[in-house]
């Protein structure tokens, strides 16, 4: 079983005790902000609970327990191309969804600290007064300040954000605390590059000439918007090369044998949401 977050609630409490009694191990994720780091953590101690990890850090040192296997595989890249496909993406959208530049955002208070909101607003009006793109940012804060040449815009069904992630020219990510954005990841599937912030804590992997480049604030977000939209990325190709589910299920199916070396002859496992009864088994991949 993989603990994913900071087990804060009594249902989950009582989740994790009946798995102990089940004679469960497990592994940890690095999900959610800077999860199992001092900040983000309880007051339980994760380093014992969980004999491996799967972490989306530079510097791993830095958030995960000292002790115990550990390899570079964060939730998003199991983001499966053949799912996310710019030729099944078929919606039509209207024209104040299409723009050159999309930013998601959220409304809740927590993921717009995720998504750097602050940070984002800044940038995007500095990128809208110098270059005329056209900008859009969908699941906008509350009460957000109306911007020159950026549409603002509500959530989104998953069909119709990947649709308009389909019909924009680059993503642009200011987030600082995201350990496993998926929006990176499907926007990579559909052909489309990514510009995102350096000090980014999971998804930093994702960036290369191939994909799109870094940026570290307002000074230099105009440059490496630019230098994207002036290039020829290759997205699709370079995270299907990479990345999908059978290849992070092959990276997780190593760690885990560092600890049991008795798992089945697999070429891949991947990972289900627990169903709350007895835990599901690792689903197999193909042989």
């Amino acid at each position: 079983m993989v603990v994913r977050a900071p087990i804060v609630t009594s249902a989950h409490h009582a989740r994790l005790a009946e798995l102990v009694r089940e004679g469960c191990r497990f592994a940890g994720a690095t999900s959610y902000l800077g999860f199992p780091g001092e900040a983000y953590s309880d007051e339980r101690d994760y380093g014992l609970l969980c004999e491996a990890w799967l972490h989306c850090f530079k510097d791993p040192a830095r958030f995960l327990p000292p002790t115990g296997p550990r390899a570079l595989v964060s939730e998003s890249d199991f983001t499966d191309p053949r799912r996310v496909d710019p030729r099944r993406v078929t919606e039509a959208l209207p024209p104040s969804l299409v723009a050159d530049v999309v930013h998601i955002s959220g409304r809740e208070p927590w993921r717009q600290e995720a998504k750097n909101w602050l940070l984002a607003e800044r940038c995007l009006r500095h990128l809208s007064r110098s270059t005329g793109l056209r900008i859009l940012v969908v699941d906008a804060p509350p009460g957000a300040e109306p911007v020159p040449g950026v549409q603002l815009t509500g959530p989104l069904p998953w069909k119709s954000l990947l649709a308009v992630l389909a019909a924009a020219r680059c993503l642009f990510v200011p987030a600082v605390l995201d350990a496993s954005p998926r929006v990176l990841a499907e926007a990579l599937c559909l052909d489309v590059p990514v510009v995102v912030n350096r000090r980014i804590l999971g998804g930093w992997h994702y960036v290369n000439p191939f994909t799109g480049a870094f940026f570290d604030g307002e000074h230099d977000v105009v440059e490496a918007v630019t230098e994207v939209l002036r290039g020829r990325c290759r997205t699709r190709s370079w995270f299907t090369a990479h990345h999908g589910p059978a290849r992070a299920g092959a990276r997780v199916l190593r760690l885990l044998r560092t600890r049991d070396s008795s798992l089945p002859d697999l070429t891949h496992v991947l990972l289900t949401p627990d169903p709350g009864g007895a835990p599901a088994p690792a689903r197999q991949g193909t042989r």
